[in-house]
């Protein structure tokens, strides 16, 4: 990963635009307190997205001078030592000394409509929104607040009461030709948005296009700017389709900046 799109990534956790914004449950940590690498930083892509875009984040936070990274991937143990959770960084507050808990997620849904409703699904199908959603607000956000999470951040960092913060980054899709889609529930109306289609109706939208940017996946969550696509090898359509015959590719056109997937003709079934 070259030096700009490292520093592409490491700004979009800064001020792209959120998935989802406060829940209930917690509140999106306020991103002006997040540092940010004087001299370029090269992450290492070679991981899933999420992982990568943890240790963006982890450079975000040792690099801030309000915040204090006590720790990372805090597994939590019941008394015959079985995993609970983990949470995914311990945060104090330089000022006020408080002690946060904050959860990253880094996702992606397609919108399709059902008989039963818009369901989101995600380039992996066995991942849902609806389902993620849930799993955020029933486990990870509330572990903390667990008498086993609340004794270990007791012993090890002496802290009494822990707030609870989120940062859920992502984009939306809705299939091209449909004029009318939902927003998922919890997710912010400004959030970043694209479309997606099914490979075999690429002629119906796109016909003339012989050349795309394909987006690769450590640039997902990036909002695509003239410079980054400029550094994106053109490749063409039929590079496109035989790289989704069996996943779902994001691509953006030479002359925009909106994502789209193209995505195997028997998704998500």
């Amino acid at each position: 990963m070259n030096n700009l799109h490292s520093n592409a990534l490491l700004q979009s956790i800064k001020d792209a635009p959120l998935l989802v914004g406060a829940l209930p449950e917690a509140a999106s940590l306020d991103r002006a307190l997040l540092g940010m690498p004087t001299s370029g930083m090269r992450l290492n892509t070679n991981q899933k997205l999420g992982h990568l875009y943890e240790d963006a984040l982890r450079l975000l936070l040792r690099e801030s001078d309000q915040l204090e990274l006590l720790a990372d991937h805090v597994q939590v143990f019941d008394r015959k030592q079985i995993t609970l959770g983990e949470m995914d960084y311990i945060l104090r507050a330089v000022r006020t000394q408080q002690v946060f808990q904050l959860e990253l997620a880094v996702k992606f849904y397609l919108g399709v409509p059902t008989a039963d409703g818009w369901q989101f699904p995600g380039p992996d199908p066995h991942d849902n929104w609806q389902r993620k959603l849930q799993h955020m607000r029933t486990h990870q956000l509330p572990l903390a607040q667990r008498p086993e999470a609340m004794s270990l951040l007791r012993e090890r960092w002496g802290c009494e009461r822990v707030e609870v913060r989120q940062l859920i980054y992502g984009c939306i899709f809705y299939p091209m030709g449909v004029a009318e889609c939902p927003l998922p529930e919890s997710v912010r109306a400004d959030c970043r948005k694209g479309c997606w289609l099914y490979a075999q109706d690429w002629e119906r939208f796109f016909a003339g296009i012989s050349e795309v940017c394909m987006v690769p996946k450590p640039l997902w969550p990036v909002e695509m700017t003239a410079a980054l696509r400029e550094s994106l090898p053109r490749v063409s359509v039929s590079a496109l389709h035989a790289a989704s015959a069996q996943r779902c590719v994001m691509f953006v056109l030479p002359d925009a900046e909106e994502p789209h997937f193209l995505v195997p003709n028997h998704w998500p079934g």
